[in-house]
Formats: structure tokens, sequence, C-alpha cells
């Protein structure tokens, strides 16, 4: 071989069973550059390979013992980028061609000339080169992708904090102005000796102070994680304080509450009861606001369930979800009630819910409304009870 200069990869292993062999290419090597070691059988080729780390390994394809298939096949396995040039007899063409199947980067044959050589060695350094350039190029990319991935991350992020600090400024606008609404009303009936008037301002000042209240607690609960204090919640008891509770709110907005109860004792869900309770009047609220877009409103509170899960339902009949509402109505601060909603009331729900490893669902119904279902893991008590299935559409029981 002609030596040109330090070779690119000079550590070099030759594994071969003929001492002849292993000297010439020694020596050729040797003199162009190479730091050559040698091993008389696989065995011994291999343990030098697992010392030294050569970059190119000769492997005769015929030896005693581990022959160079199983050579190669062991060496590919420690090492996938190693290159490994076979050297075979002209009667070992099948044996070179299963070499090359087996990643084996070329194959010379005997007797080896130096021409032959250094084009399998060239083409070795050239094969490594390209896989030095290709994990370069990899780790560059990937160092750009996460650099990349870290800037729309923070952007979202940025863009996720002014989306919620300007639905915050609406919301909060919204209720400061029903605030000064009603101190004004408030300064002008005492101003007028007009007792009407300041009963109506501070029922304003009531109104908005209980919308300020809300909006806190909505933003608490969203903000952190909470660890139910699981239980056994009776939900038919659940049916009758919620319609006590939102009774006034209820008749204010000229809606009707009734109450499905199930049969018996009806579903115990095993569930932090008041945080469930918390959930539930939100769905119920966000009902009346339905039900009162339409003469007649009518919200209907009942439950479902077997051993399988258990649900509270409110069902309206009011106008139902139009396709923008029902794709975002989970969302923060997407609401449907203008400036009267923060939009927080239902994503509360959905966050209650998933605590307790159940969730929110609703459906549009046939004729009129919609129903909104909070789904629930059953207690054990409710095991046995041959109620409906939670994904029924209309419940049964009577109306109370």
């Amino acid at each position: 071989m002609k030596a040109c200069g330090q070779p690119p990869y000079p550590n070099l292993l030759v594994i071969d069973d003929e001492p002849g062999i292993r000297s010439m290419m020694s020596l050729s090597l040797g003199a162009d550059g190479y730091k050559v070691r040698t091993a008389a059988d696989g065995a011994e080729g291999l343990k030098l390979f697992k010392e030294q780390q050569p970059d190119i390994v000769l492997t005769d394809i015929k030896m005693p013992g581990l022959d160079g298939i199983e050579v190669l096949k062991r060496i590919k396995s420690m090492s996938p980028d190693t290159e490994v040039i076979v050297i075979t007899g002209h009667g070992d063409m099948d044996l070179a061609v299963r070499s090359l199947q087996l990643m084996a980067s070329d194959f010379v044959t005997k007797p080896v000339s130096d021409q032959a050589l250094e084009v399998a060695l060239k083409r070795a350094a050239e094969r490594l080169t390209l896989k030095a350039q290709l994990a370069s190029y990899t780790h560059d990319l990937e160092r750009r992708v996460a650099e990349a991935t870290a800037k729309v991350v923070a952007a979202e992020r940025l863009a996720a904090v002014g989306q919620t600090v300007s639905a915050l400024v609406h919301s909060l606008k919204n209720m400061l102005a029903g605030l000064k609404g009603g101190i004004y009303m408030v300064g002008q009936g005492m101003e007028r000796c007009q007792k009407q008037l300041t009963d109506e301002g501070m029922r304003m000042l009531e109104r908005n102070l209980v919308r300020v209240q809300d909006l806190v607690g909505d933003m608490m609960t969203i903000a952190k994680p909470r660890q139910p204090q699981m239980e056994p919640v009776s939900l038919k008891e659940l049916l009758t304080e919620a319609q006590r509770i939102m009774a006034a709110e209820a008749e204010g907005k000229g809606v009707e509450i009734k109450v499905e109860y199930p049969e018996g004792e009806g579903p115990v869900a095993l569930a932090d009861r008041r945080m469930i309770l918390e959930a539930f009047l939100n769905l119920v609220s966000n009902g009346i606001d339905a039900a009162a877009e339409v003469e007649g409103g009518e919200v209907v509170l009942s439950t479902a369930g077997n051993f399988r899960g258990v649900c509270l339902m409110v069902r309206d009949n009011g106008p139902g979800l139009e396709p923008e509402a029902a794709q975002n109505i989970f969302q923060g601060f997407y609401s449907t009630k203008g400036a009267a909603g923060t939009g927080l009331g239902l994503m509360v729900a959905q966050k209650t819910a998933g605590e307790h490893g159940g969730r929110v669902d609703f459906v549009n119904l046939p004729d009129q409304g919609a129903m909104f279902r909070l789904r629930l893991p059953a207690a054990e008590q409710s095991a046995g009870q041959e109620t409906q299935e939670v994904a029924a559409g209309e419940p049964r029981g009577s109306a109370g």
C-alpha cells in the first residue's frame, strides 16, 4: 500500500488464523500509518476488540472455532458503528454476500492485494466519516429542536398568561362596573331620600360582590391541586340540597327547579361531598341560565348509576348548545353569558370530576335543551342496586 499521510481512522484489528497473513498485513498497514493489532482466532479477536475498541476490523471468514461470520455478528451487536471488512477465498462468495447482509462494510479476497485493501479501508473510513457527520448533525438538530421547542413553549405560556389576564380583566371590569353602578344608585337614593332606589343599588352591590367572590373561589380551585376526602355520598341527598340552595336563583330568573328522585336510597358515589356539591351547583346554575332564555324555563335534577359508576344529571329546556359552545364549553373563560359569566364554572366542575376519577359530559336533547352529567365512581353500597345505566339519556323517577 502507498502511504499518504496519517489515516483518519488509524486503529485496526486484524483477525486471521494464518500467521503469514497477519504478519504481512501488520507490516504493510503499519507502513501506511495504521496502528495494527492482530489476533490468531475469533475468540482472541473479540477479547482484543473489547479491550481496544478499534475503528475498523479485518477478519478472515473461515477460522477454527468462531468463524468470521460469528465474529461479525458479535462485533455488530456490541458496536453497530464499527466497520468490519471480511477476508474470504475465491470459493466463499456466498459467505461474502452473507457478510454484507450482516452489515459488513466490504470484503476482500485472498490473496489480499494492497490495492484492494486500500480501497476497502478507504470505503470503511468514508462510512465512519458519514456516520460521525450524521451523529453531529442529529445532535445539532436535536439541540435546535429543543431550543425551538423551548421558545414555542415559552411563547405559548406567555400567550396563555396574556389570555388569562385579558379574560380576568374583562370579567373584573364588568364586575367593577356593576359595583360602581350600585354605589351610584345607593348614593342617588340617599341624596333623594328614595328608599326604592337605595334598595335597588344595594341589591346590585350584593350581586356583584357575589360574582367577585365566585370568581376568586373558581380561580383558587383551578390553580391548586386538591386531594378529595373520599367517602360514600348519597346522590339523592345532594339532589335535595342542590334544589334548596339554588331555589332563590331559579325563582329570580323565572325558572322552575324539579327533582326526579330515584327509587329507594338511590345511587351512592365515592366522593368528597363538599367538592362534588360545589361542582353540581355549577352545573345547576348553568342549567338555570340556559332555561332562563325561554318562556316556561325548567331545570330537572336527577341521578343514575350502577356498580360501574354513578352520575348526577341536570336537564334544562333551554335553547341547547350551539356547535361553537359545544366545542369550547369546558375551556377557561369561554362563556355564552356575555358580561354576566366568567366561563370558569364548567371548567371547575370538570376539574373536580377529574380529581375524583370521573368527568363531566353533555348531550343536546332531541326536543329542546341540554343535559349535563357529572360522572363519579360508585361506592360499594350502590354496587348491588339495579339502577339505570349511567349512559342512559332520560333518567326515570318521580318529579318532586
